[in-house]
Formats: structure tokens, C-alpha cells, sequence
């Protein structure tokens, strides 16, 4: 008679095993991160790196050519790296070494250690990632990250916030590997940035898997540079990059006040200065208009510089926004400008570049354009443009 019962009870045990959803974290980690406990994983590595600087075009990049060593495990990471210039063909050296508890990082081309802030610190968890994803696959595990409910057929996501930061693993649900890393987090000028980060060419040492090559995509996938891994070996113990001063502290992360003065040239023509950027904006006053002359770095500089200039003309609205260059101090600030519909002076090859900022996703950090959308009103210059009161 308790035949039934016990057979009910072992189909129950079996559907619960079964239904039991599997950890590909767990696996994950049990392939790049756990047979390097009480050692270190170490390569040399060559890395292709882009990046948007003060140049003369939009999106135009200064390239660079990297080597380096890497020395990583699950709460330790070290680089010492050199990085060319191509265009200039000279040479920087730099060195990182972090732990649970510190960051010490030595910036290219300085003599003495970079003062870190906690948000550097607590960015090194992902950022790491460029060259191995041992040490974020830990953090992820140690944090114990449940797999999203928007997990698809080929890869199990799990989701952090790190710092303002919003990172992704995709890791494969076939072999357990981490695919890839997405970050998402805001910039000034851009935005909403999506970082990937593509782990491929995966190589096993003594049970521990890690990539041979890494795909980065920056910039919403405007800029692209790669890393490739030499083969890998363990060792013992790492080497000391850098000495621990007496006096270590990390930074509070203070966000510097607004700082808005206004200079009188003439009775046209007046200057805002924002110190607090180190920036001085010009504002042409016309009859029954103003121009102003560039706004630096973000929004809410745009906004503030909007606010000066109605105490300096009442009653007249800002028809015109002029810039000179692609710098974010130039154009930082245009999207305020655009939402209350100033014309804004460019050529021909500039209005693309004015359009994607323009369009560019706000989400993590709204602002006026991203509540209330508007296209971008253009003066077009062609050979000159002139404005005047008559």
C-alpha cells in the first residue's frame, strides 16, 4: 500500500532536479576563474587601440599600437604596458596594479603616481575586461548575479550596475564560456555609450580557459580596437610594479560647482566664463536676438550659459549657436540650444556630426532634448555667412 507513495515522491524529487534551472555562472566560473585560486594567470599581449581626440574631423581617431604583460587571478591585477603613437611615432610607458583594497596606477608618460578616486577603483572592475575577464567574472560570481529574465536560446545575461555603470555578461549556454561584455554607462557629449567587449580564440591551461583575442567596440560601435593574447602561463607569485605609499588614500569623487561669471567687451558683445570648466562663451547681442559662441563639455553647461544670457538680454531669444571645432568644450553643450530651436551655424560636412549628437540617446541622464525631441535647425555656411541687424 505505500508502494504509490513512494513512487510519487521520487517522481517528485526527479521533476525538482530537473526543473532546478541550471547556474551557467557557476560554470562559467568554474572554467575561467577557479583553477587560478592560489596562482596567477599571466600573458604578454599586442593591442590595436583608437581614440577620439583633439583632431581636425569628426570622429577622426589617433591610433595607437600596445604591448604589454598582464598578471590577473580573481582579486589581483596587474599591467605594465608600453603604447605608441603612430602618427608621432613616440612611445609611453604605464603601470597598474590593483587590488581588493587598492589602486595604484602610474599614467603614461608621468613620473609620479596618478591621484585615483574610488570611482577609478570601482570602474577597474570592468575595465579590466579589455584584456582578460577573469577578475569580472569573479565579481559577477561573488556578487551572486541572477540570470536575466531576458536570457535567450544561445546565451545566459546577467546583469550589474557597477559604479553608474551598467555591465552585461553574455556567457554561451552551449560551452559555458563568456561570449561577450557590454557596458553601458553616461557620457557628457555622447550620451548613452554601449562598450562590447568580444572574447574569442578560447585556449585551456591546466583547466583554465581564457581568450587569445578580444574585440572592443566603444562608442556605440564608432571606434573598434582589438587585443591579442599570447599563450598563457601560471605562476605563483606576481611581481611588484609599484610601491604602496605611507600616505595611500583614495579620492572622495567630487563634482566641481558651477562657477559663472560674465565679462562686458562692448555694448554687442559679452563673455560668460565658466571656471568651473575652464571656459569662456561668447554672446553677440543684436537687436532682437543673441548668437552664442560654443558651450562647453555637457547640458547642464548649456543651460546655465541659456540663463546668463537672458539676465544679460532680457526679452531676446538665442537664435543662432555657433562652434569651431569638434572638441567637447566646443559642442558639449549644443543640446540645450537645439531644444529651444536655435539655428545652429555649420557647413555641409558638420550637420551629420551636429545630427548624431543631437539624436543621441539620454536615457541614463535625460535632458530637455531627450523629454522632448526636436530636429536641428541649420544655417548653412557655404562660402561666408554674414548676420546683421538690417
Amino acid at each position: 500500500m505505500k508502494k504509490p507513495v513512494v513512487i510519487t515522491l521520487l517522481l517528485f524529487i526527479a521533476f525538482q532536479t530537473e526543473a532546478k534551472p541550471k547556474d551557467y555562472l557557476q560554470e562559467c566560473w568554474n572554467k575561467l576563474v577557479r583553477p587560478a585560486q592560489g596562482q596567477y594567470l599571466t600573458f604578454s599581449y599586442q593591442e590595436k587601440l583608437n581614440e577620439l581626440q583633439h583632431n581636425f574631423e569628426p570622429w577622426q581617431q589617433t591610433n595607437y599600437a600596445g604591448t604589454g604583460v598582464v598578471w590577473t587571478n580573481a582579486e589581483n591585477f596587474l599591467k605594465s604596458d608600453t603604447l605608441t603613437n603612430l602618427a608621432r611615432n613616440r612611445s609611453y610607458y604605464s603601470k597598474t596594479q590593483l587590488t581588493p583594497t587598492d589602486l595604484l596606477f602610474l599614467d603614461y608618460g608621468d613620473k609620479d603616481l596618478y591621484s585615483v578616486t574610488k570611482s577609478m577603483f570601482l570602474d577597474q572592475s570592468f575595465q579590466t575586461a579589455r584584456y582578460s575577464p577573469l577578475r569580472l567574472v569573479s565579481y559577477f560570481y561573488l556578487q551572486k548575479a541572477v540570470m536575466d529574465k531576458e536570457t535567450n536560446k544561445e546565451f545566459a545575461v546577467y546583469t550589474l550596475t557597477i559604479n553608474k555603470t551598467i555591465v552585461r555578461l553574455f556567457i554561451g549556454k552551449e560551452n559555458n564560456l563568456l561570449h561577450k561584455v557590454t557596458t553601458l554607462h553616461d557620457d557628457d557629449l555622447f550620451g548613452d555609450v554601449l562598450t562590447t567587449y568580444t572574447y574569442s580564440n578560447y585556449e585551456t591551461l591546466a583547466n583554465l580557459s581564457y581568450p587569445k583575442r578580444v574585440d572592443i567596440n566603444k562608442i556605440n560601435g564608432k571606434v573598434k580596437d582589438e587585443v591579442i593574447v599570447s599563450v598563457g602561463k601560471m605562476v605563483p607569485e606576481i611581481p611588484a610594479l609599484l610601491t604602496k605609499p605611507d600616505n595611500y588614500t583614495m579620492k572622495e569623487d567630487v563634482t566641481p560647482q558651477p562657477d559663472v561669471t560674465v565679462e562686458k567687451y562692448n555694448n554687442h558683445i559679452h563673455f560668460i566664463v565658466l571656471k568651473h570648466t575652464d571656459d569662456k562663451v561668447m554672446v553677440v547681442e543684436f537687436n532682437d536676438f543673441l548668437l552664442v559662441a560654443e558651450a562647453p563639455v555637457k547640458s547642464s553647461n548649456g543651460e546655465l550659459i541659456i540663463a546668463e544670457a537672458a539676465k544679460i538680454a532680457p526679452g531676446k531669444p538665442i537664435r543662432y549657436f555657433v562652434f569651431g571645432h569638434y572638441h567637447p568644450h566646443y559642442l558639449g553643450g549644443i543640446r540645450p540650444f537645439i531644444s529651444r530651436g536655435a539655428k545652429v551655424i555649420a557647413s555641409k560636412g558638420d550637420q551629420e556630426y551636429v545630427n548624431y549628437l543631437a539624436s543621441a540617446p539620454h536615457t541614463l541622464n535625460p535632458d530637455q532634448l531627450q523629454r522632448q525631441p526636436k530636429p536641428v535647425v541649420f544655417e548653412e555656411i557655404k562660402d561666408s555667412l554674414t548676420i546683421t541687424d538690417s
